[in-house]
């Protein structure tokens, strides 16, 4: 198995806790009674979405189709169109069709829902489309700190980390290699894994990506960063449309897979989990973003409000978030969640917010 030891690993463990008609694919609509429409549960226990894509071919039919996008690669909201087929770079500067691959090992700093006993099944691609200037995992998502690896090593990879027990296949930053990875799975699922699989996502993500996703991906796990446009245009490349863009993907990502809750030993193999770092000086725009998620979703949506934002990379060229955050700055955040009636929140333990 591929595997790095770098400090940003490390780091990460630490501070952790138009296109439609083309590829076939339904019309898009939103319903907030969401729900595991694709994968299911049966007496022997847990069935993963993308299997029955896998047996009548259509996953692989769908790894094609995205990867025809990459002529003219439209797979992000940047939308660069350079042919990554003929090796060109994009704005992620991810190197045309190879899959570059920091780590994949059993991680123990995710949610716990994802962690379980046995860890979450985590591979960590290089390369990023939205690159924030705090990013705490720099040297992977701006340097591409990793190896070249084909679809037939991802494959292996992910049959590796379901032989050492990991309860989920976690992929962080897919994005861009979303085309690679469904080739992927494909061969793995041909080869018998059965893992729920986790898109870890910075949440901006095109509509009609996610569409060819319906029915794959088990657990949706997007970052929702910031609620007004002129703070993504300043900490994330000029990304104005990152509110927007994400507000309306997390309406599908919930349409799709539904409300996240754990089985009977805890663990989560379905649904939506939603993840908002609080930023000094109300930076990303905590309050905004929970009266949304409180106002759009069901009340009982896994929300994990996080408390480790640490300045990191280019955060100290910004003096309003070059500094941690104060434990009232996340009370108000948390204060706010509650008062807004979301029910199900993963928040710090009770000896960060006496601080």
């Amino acid at each position: 198995m591929n595997t790095l030891s770098d400090s940003s690993r490390r780091g990460f463990i630490t501070n952790s806790a138009m296109l439609c008609a083309h590829l076939s694919l339904a019309p898009l609509f939103v319903s907030l009674s969401g729900g595991n429409a694709h994968g299911r549960t049966t007496a022997n226990g847990f069935e993963p979405a993308y299997l029955t894509l896998h047996q009548t071919g259509e996953l692989k039919k769908r790894a094609e189709n995205l990867q025809q996008l990459m002529e003219s690669c439209s797979l992000c909201p940047r939308q660069c169109g350079v042919n990554r087929l003929q090796g060109e770079t994009g704005f992620c500067r991810s190197p045309g069709t190879t899959l570059v691959i920091s780590s994949a090992h059993p991680h123990f700093g995710e949610e716990r829902p994802l962690v379980g006993h046995r860890g979450s099944g985590t591979i960590f691609f290089a390369h990023c489309g939205l690159r924030c200037v705090f990013c705490q995992n720099w040297e992977i998502s701006h340097m591409g700190r990793g190896n070249r690896n084909a679809e037939e090593q991802l494959a292996d990879m992910m049959l590796q980390l379901q032989q050492r027990g990991c309860h989920n296949i976690n992929l962080v930053s897919p994005s861009h290699y979303s085309a690679a990875i469904l080739a992927a799975l494909d061969i793995a699922a041909g080869k018998g894994l059965r893992l729920p699989i986790v898109y870890n996502t910075c949440g901006w993500e095109r509509l009609e990506i996610l569409q060819v996703l319906d029915g794959i991906v088990d657990i949706y796990l997007p970052d929702f960063k910031f609620w007004d446009p002129d703070i993504a245009i300043k900490y994330s490349a000029d990304a104005d449309d990152y509110p927007d863009v994400t507000r309306a993907a997390i309406l599908e990502m919930q349409r799709q897979v539904g409300v996240a809750r754990p089985n009977n030993s805890g663990v989560m193999e379905r649904g939506l989990m939603i993840r908002h770092l609080v930023m000094p000086n109300n930076k990303g725009g905590s309050v905004d973003i929970i009266n949304w998620i409180a106002a759009n979703l069901p009340h009982d949506t896994y929300v994990n409000i996080m408390a480790q934002y640490t300045p990191h990379f280019r955060a100290f060229d910004f003096p309003e978030i070059s500094r941690r955050i104060s434990s009232e700055e996340y009370r108000a955040v948390v204060d706010t969640a509650k008062s807004a009636g979301l029910t199900n929140l993963d928040v710090q333990g009770h000896w960060w917010l006496r601080r």
